[in-house]
Order: C-alpha cells, then sequence, then structure tokens
C-alpha cells in the first residue's frame, strides 16, 4: 500500500479527495492531509509519503516551495500538483521540480483516479527495480569470492588460460596487463621461528575470511584468492613502471596498510605477508606467486617482505619470458616443433642480450629448461633418456652456433619421440580395446564398459577407436557378431534362437534384422544356402 498525502488550503477539497480515494481506491492508498506549506513539509519528514497532492497556491509557504523542502528530505515522493488556475508558467515550474502530473480546478474524478493509478504503478516499478538490483547485489556478494578464486586458480595453475583470462578481466572489470602476487600467511604467534599452529589457526581462518577479505579490498584493488590453509593469495593488478624500487615501495605501502588492519581484528593472530615481483603479462605472473611464497621465508624477523629485498633474489631472472618456456615444454607434448622452435628461439635471444652472449651463463640459463624436456619425454615413456649422457653433450659444446643448433635439434627429436610414444601407446590401446570385445562380444557390452577395460573416457575412446579402425564402435560390435553368427549357422546343428544369444543379442526378430540389413538375406535363407553348398 503507497502513502498519500492531500494538501490543500480548502477543507472542502481535501473531503473530496479522501471521499473518492476511500470509494474508488480501496485499499491502495493509506492517506493524510495538510491545510498549508509548512504543514505539509512537517507531516512529510514524519509520514515519509510515496505521493503527495499539492497545491500550488497557499498562503503562506506556497505549494512550489514545499515540493522543493519535501523533495530535500524525503527525495523519493511523486508528486500531482492542482491548481485553480491554468497557468502555463506554474506547470512549467512544477515538472521542473519533478512533478508527474498537473491537474486543474474543479479536479475531475477520472482525471484524479488516473494519477493516482499512474504515480502507484511508478512507485511499484521502482520497488521492483529496487528489489532487484538488492538482488543483484547479494547475488554479486555471495558470485564474486567465486569469481576471483577462479580468476586466480586460473592464472596460477592452468597451462592455457588465454580465453578464460579474457572473460575473467571483463566480468572483474581488469584493465591492466599485469601485475604481482601478495600472499598473505597468518597464525597465532610470530616470532624467530616464524608462523606457529597453521593448521589451527586456518580452521579459525575459515570464520575470519570474509574479514580478512573485506580488509584487504579497503586497501588495494586486488583480486582475493580463496583460503588455501592458512594463505591468502592477492593478485594486484597495475601497470609497469619506469622505476622499480618506486613500485616496490608503494607495494610495501599497499602491504603494511593491510598488515596493520588484520592485526587489529584479532590481537591472537600474527600475519606475514610475501611480495612477489611485478611481470608485465598474466601468463608470467605465477612466478610472482612463487616468489611471494619465498619472501615469506626471509620474512621471519618481520610482518613484510619484497622478494627484491632478499640478497639472493634481487635482479634473478627478472624479465626472463617464463610465457614461452611454458609455451615450449606444452607444445612439445603436441608435436608442434615449429611453435617449440619459436618459442626457444625467443628465450635464447633473451639470454643473449642478458648475458652480453656469455656461452657459460647462457648454457646455465639452458640447463633447467633442457632437464624439463628431458623429464617430459620421461613421462610420456620415451626410452633413451637414462642416465646424464645428453647433459655432458650440452655442456661439452664450446660456442653459441653449435649450442644452439644442440638445443634446436633436440627439441625436433624430443616432438618425434613424444608424438611416436603416444600414438605407439593408443596403438595398444586400439589393440586391447579389440581384444576386449572379441573376449566379451557375446555379452550385452556398450562403449563405456570398453573405454573403461582400456582406461580412457568413452568421449575420447570413441573418436579414437573411429579413426583407427575406420568404423564406429556399434557398427564394429555389430560386423563382429555377424562374422560369428555366419560361422555358426555352417553348423546345421546349432538354432537360430541359439545363436542369437551366442552372439550377445537377446532378440531373435532383432537379430534376424541386422542379419539381413548387413547380409542380404535372414538367417534362415543363409543357413539353407550353406546346406546346398554342402550337398
Amino acid at each position: 500500500m503507497s502513502k498519500l498525502l492531500i494538501v490543500d488550503d480548502e477543507q472542502i477539497v481535501l473531503d473530496s479527495v479522501l471521499f473518492i480515494v476511500e470509494k474508488y481506491m480501496t485499499g491502495s492508498l493509506e492517506t493524510q492531509t495538510a491545510r498549508s506549506g509548512r504543514e505539509a513539509i512537517e507531516k512529510a519528514a514524519v509520514f515519509r509519503p510515496d505521493i503527495v497532492l499539492m497545491d500550488i497556491c497557499m498562503p503562506g509557504i506556497s505549494g512550489l516551495d514545499a515540493i522543493a523542502d519535501i523533495k530535500r528530505i524525503h527525495p523519493g515522493a511523486l508528486f500531482i500538483v492542482v491548481t485553480a488556475y491554468a497557468k502555463f508558467d506554474f506547470a512549467k515550474e512544477a515538472l521542473q521540480l519533478g512533478a508527474i502530473d498537473y491537474l486543474n480546478k474543479p479536479i475531475s474524478r477520472t482525471k484524479l483516479i488516473a494519477a493516482f493509478e499512474n504515480a502507484i504503478r511508478i512507485k511499484e516499478n521502482e520497488h521492483k527495480s529496487l528489489e532487484f538490483e538488492l538482488e543483484l547485489k547479494e547475488k554479486m556478494a555471495f558470485i564474486l569470492p567465486a569469481l576471483e578464486s577462479g580468476f586466480i586458480y586460473s592464472m596460477l595453475f592452468s597451462d592455457d588460460h588465454t580465453v578464460e583470462m579474457i572473460s575473467f578481466r571483463k566480468i572483474l572489470d581488469i584493465s591492466s596487463e599485469g601485475g604481482y602476487i601478495m600472499t598473505v600467511e597468518f597464525g597465532e604467534t610470530h616470532g624467530k621461528d616464524g608462523i606457529a599452529n597453521k593448521i589451527g589457526t586456518s580452521i579459525k581462518g575459515q570464520k575470519l575470511y570474509p574479514a580478512f577479505r573485506e580488509v584487504i579490498k579497503e586497501c588495494c584493488t586486488g583480486i582475493v584468492g580463496p583460503l588455501m590453509l592458512n594463505r591468502i593469495l592477492v593478485f594486484v593488478p597495475c601497470a609497469a613502471g619506469a622505476d622499480e624500487y618506486r613500485q616496490r615501495i608503494g607495494a610495501m605501502e599497499v602491504a603494511s596498510e593491510i598488515y596493520s588492519k588484520l592485526r587489529a581484528l584479532n590481537e591472537n593472530i600474527d600475519f606475514v605477508i610475501g611480495i612477489g615481483r611485478y611481470y608485465p603479462d598474466l601468463g608470467s605472473v605465477y612466478r610472482s606467486f612463487e616468489e611471494s611464497v619465498r619472501a615469506i621465508g626471509y620474512a621471519k624477523a618481520g610482518g613484510l617482505y619484497h622478494i627484491n629485498d632478499a640478497p639472493l633474489e634481487n635482479g634473478a631472472r627478472q624479465g626472463y619470458p617464463e610465457n614461452k618456456e611454458k609455451l615450449l615444454l606444452k607444445s612439445v607434448t603436441l608435436n608442434e616443433p615449429d611453435v617449440c622452435l619459436m618459442a626457444f628461439d625467443h628465450i635464447f635471444e633473451w639470454l643473449t642480450e642478458h648475458t652480453k652472449g656469455n656461452l657459460q651463463e647462457i648454457a646455465s640459463g639452458l640447463t633447467e629448461l633442457t632437464v624439463m624436456l628431458s623429464r617430459t619425454a620421461k613421462e610420456y615413456g620415451v626410452i633413451g633418456e637414462t642416465g646424464n649422457d645428453y647433459l655432458n653433450d650440452f655442456f661439452a659444446i664450446r660456442d653459441l652456433s653449435t649450442l644452439r643448433v644442440w638445443s634446436k635439434n633436440r627439441i625436433r627429436q624430443l616432438c618425434a619421440d613424444i608424438a611416436g610414444a603416444r600414438d605407439k601407446r593408443l596403438s595398444c590401446v586400439i589393440v586391447d580395446a579389440k581384444e576386449y570385445i572379441e573376449q566379451n562380444f557375446c555379452s550385452e557390452i556398450t562403449l563405456e564398459d570398453v573405454s573403461r577395460a582400456v582406461n580412457i573416457s568413452p568421449s575420447y575412446f570413441s573418436k579414437l577407436f573411429k579413426d583407427e579402425t575406420g568404423s564406429n564402435f556399434i557398427d564394429y560390435l555389430t560386423a563382429l557378431r555377424i562374422e560369428k553368427a555366419k560361422k555358426l549357422l555352417d553348423d546345421r546343428n546349432c538354432a537360430n534362437k541359439e545363436i542369437c544369444y551366442q552372439i550377445g543379442y537377446s532378440d531373435p526378430n532383432y537379430f534376424s534384422r541386422i542379419f539381413k540389413k548387413i547380409v542380404g538375406v535372414t538367417p534362415t535363407e543363409y543357413k539353407s544356402s550353406a546346406l546346398d553348398k554342402n550337398l
């Protein structure tokens, strides 16, 4: 029910409007009256009407002035103005003040009811819009942490997150291409041995996480990840700075504010914040996470630590094309040698530039990559990767050109070896699948049964089986059963019904239809033909 304030200095007008409301709009409006502009303002402050029917011309404070004052104290009110003077200036000023209707005296009952119904409809729509907005905000309050957690997981742990990142950046309104990671660790105490009782405190942290999250959001525009035991990851998006030192100081200031406010929440919980380096693209930010965790290890004597403040860390591998390294390791398993070699060239050129062509430093920089490639090959069952023979060859190289050629040849060979090992494994899978079908065709086996037997998902097995055999699973199984049936039909002692059950069908009529569709004759006709040949 909407609230209506009727304002007019004539009692007969007030009585007439009240009569119309009570008779024609029963239950729609709760009413109060006022006989002056001043009384209207005072009542509006307490009654807070949804609709105000205002006479413009009254002694003292005019209706127009009263509208202006009421709007200041109660902006949500709707105004219908009434006057005995049909003057355009009055109407214009009333509309400028936000009046939704303008009625002349004597007031037409029909027009008055229509004006009230219009005002009620407007208020109902406003209420619905407000409810929708509140519901949306409430849903976002629940959804946003999940979206931010998804963003963190995708950025740190996904192999190829390009498409996901575009969607997340749009939803979360992230404009910067890069940023850095802060890892917040908490526990009961923090002394020279670091945070204590991590597991126990992490249980408390489940309840305190919303408060932790709110504090972090107050201090920066960071994306707050989920609670991981007693750690919270925060990605802080920001643009690249010309001065690394100033950027580091800015990150420390943000972390300091977060630290102070978190400590104020609970005096029994202490915090350590480790800060990783800034990286210009999201594909490399996982390195900042690793650095932030290492920074926590340096922070035993204080609450904050930036990885670049560690003497052994400052400047190490800064700017290294980690995204190209990830691309290389992924592409070598997909047999994409061109992509691998392009990524390797990028890495090699970066190392050459940043070491000024120093052979020993370049070889040192490539050592980890070489080992990771070999480990990947072993995981795919590539033989010949025993011992450290390849490392002996690697370190025996004495010039850059040979080092580059040797590395690229090795990458090509690993691509081919991994592809061969994968193809061999897939061929073995099909052999095993055919053997399983051969042994179980007489049962009601399904594609899922076979895919489970060879430990491959049904959808992938279906595609693989079709690629390798040239027919889908059902056609292959049916053809096998019909061939078995033909051999049994050659034996005059086997009845059609018995043969049907022996090859895995439960319905003789269905068996007969399938047999005729493939062979061209019914089982009985085929058997007769076989007997004629033997006579």
